[in-house]
């Protein structure tokens, strides 16, 4: 009875209303403890796209309670939750009937839309993973490390899931592509004799031709860099562990985690010795190794009948005719037919005219004598001097000419404002200066520390640049307002002033 209920959890996926009740299970993939009445159902459905009446709805329901993938809540007309089969019911109890999924239903519905989302062009494998693995298995071997410390539990069972998720997805994501890869060769191999194909055949078969090369050559990659370098390693790591195997699956036993979770992957004694077995005794490697032989032979027989197929001009009576000029001629004409034949001449000096500067070296001057020459890269690469497209033009440098001068110009008066607001401050003890003003203040007192400044009298520096003159005398501090923060100079008053010479020549006028 039991095996027959699991087959019906599939009967409505082969009914000729499929999608109307895969929209009705779709109402339920979000919600989590919730019930639905029919009219619920006919809601979501409207919102998901899907129009359904109200008693079709009710109608899909009862086919799917009937079935195991939903079940009756207490509004149903068992009354108690339970979806065993049922009289018919009355109208009122229909009316009052509320829908549940059923852990096996939702499970058989989740695979379901995740089997329908998958794209069947499938082209790559999870070659990540296996780093993956890897990794896992060297993070587990830390944890069980024999220092009489009880390892984390949460922890290592984390990883034990994710080490056995993750070979799992590159042992099926391996499985898609040799699928995959099965589908193109059997059409390449049934694809019949090119000559007697149409154009929209033989295109077609060019491109499978083409990808399955493609796909191949990315295969051996995967093959060649990770599988070869990797399983090693994993086979190695796995065999450190098995020592301990006992106290990880003890300490997975008594870990936080819901490790009873039918198949929760890594619990088991027989899960670590199929995941060995696969590594250790290279059957899993050694498979992949040996379908990517089989792919690449059906490969090469393909493309040999490619090849046989496809018309071409045949040098064969060409080959024979010269077999036998040289079977007929003498070593000496045989010498020259051979220098003809396979533009075997001496070695020449190259001479380019009239750049040669020495009148000595001419075209029987043997090159091992002669002055190396430097030849043209257009020469060299192309055979002439003549130069390939139009020369480029240069760019107009004048709007960033006249952009840089802008910014400088401004940058020139923000400094000039600068220095005019400390000439007028005087003494700076208590002045509120503008973040320019502080900035210009900052490098001329760097100037007066780099001149040795220090408490035995008072200190002037003169920046002629920027016509500023300032003097520091031994005495209290000086703070300086600023509105990013306040400037102190501990034991210096600061008084700023117009430079002498500045000065002189704005009087002389």
């Amino acid at each position: 009875m039991g095996e027959h209920i699991g087959r019906d959890l599939f009967r409505h996926l082969v009914a000729d209303e499929v999608d109307e009740y895969l929209a009705v299970m779709d109402c339920f993939t979000d919600l989590l403890l919730a019930d639905l009445s029919a009219d619920d159902i006919a809601v979501s459905c409207a919102r998901r796209g899907v129009a359904l009446d109200i008693a079709v709805v009710d109608a899909r329901c009862r086919s799917l309670v009937r079935w195991g993938n939903l079940a009756l809540t207490s509004g149903g007309p068992d009354g108690g939750g339970s979806h065993r089969r049922s009289a018919p019911e009355t109208a009122s109890t229909e009316v009052r009937a509320r829908y549940r999924p059923t852990p096996a239903g939702l499970r058989v519905h989740r695979e379901t839309g995740r089997l329908l989302s998958t794209s069947d062009d499938v082209r790559c494998v999870a070659r990540v993973s296996l780093r993956c693995v890897a990794d896992g298995l060297a993070r587990i071997e830390e944890l069980l490390v024999d220092d009489g410390s009880m390892p984390d539990r949460d922890e290592l069972a984390a990883h034990v899931t994710a080490l056995f998720a993750h070979h799992r997805l590159f042992t099926d994501s391996v499985a898609d592509f040799y699928s995959h890869l099965a589908e193109i060769l059997s059409r390449l191999e049934h694809s019949g004799r090119p000559e007697h194909s149409s154009d929209r055949e033989r295109a077609g078969a060019v491109d499978d031709y083409a990808e399955t090369k493609n796909l191949l050559l990315d295969y051996v990659d995967v093959i060649g860099s990770d599988v070869e370098r990797l399983a090693p390693l994993v086979a190695g790591r796995l065999d450190r562990i098995r020592p301990r195997l006992d106290s990880l699956l003890a300490a997975l036993r008594e870990s936080g985690l819901p490790n009873t979770v039918p198949g929760s992957p890594g619990r088991r004694r027989t899960d670590w010795d199929e995941l060995a077995q696969w590594y250790a005794e290279d059957a899993g490697p050694r498979r992949m190794r040996e379908a990517a032989a089989e792919a690449l032979n059906r490969l090469l027989v393909r493309t040999r009948r490619i090849m046989a197929s496809t018309p071409g001009f045949s040098h064969r009576a060409d080959l024979l005719r010269l077999a036998r000029w040289f079977t007929e001629s003498s070593d000496e004409q045989g010498h020259r037919l051979f220098a003809a034949t396979f533009g075997a001449f001496p070695s020449r000096h190259l001479l380019l005219g009239p750049d040669e500067t020495d009148p000595r070296v001419g075209a029987g001057t043997s090159w091992w004598r002669a002055d190396p020459v430097v030849v043209p890269v257009s020469l060299r690469e192309r055979g002439g001097h003549t130069s390939l497209g139009a020369v480029g033009r240069l760019p107009d440098s004048m709007p960033g000419r006249v952009r840089a001068d802008e910014l400088a110009l401004r940058e020139s008066r923000r400094r000039s404002d600068a220095v005019a607001e400390l000439s007028a401050a005087g003494d700076l003890h208590g002045a509120d200066l503008s973040a320019e003003a502080r900035d210009v203040l900052l490098d001329v007192l760097a100037a007066a520390l780099a001149g040795h400044l220090t408490t035995d009298g008072p200190v002037q520096v003169d920046d002629p640049d920027l016509g500023l003159s300032l003097t520091a005398e031994p005495g209290a501090d000086t703070v300086v307002h600023s509105p990013d923060g306040d400037l102190t100079v501990h034991g210096f008053s600061l008084r700023t002033s117009v430079t002498a010479s500045l000065d002189h020549s704005a009087a002389a006028p």
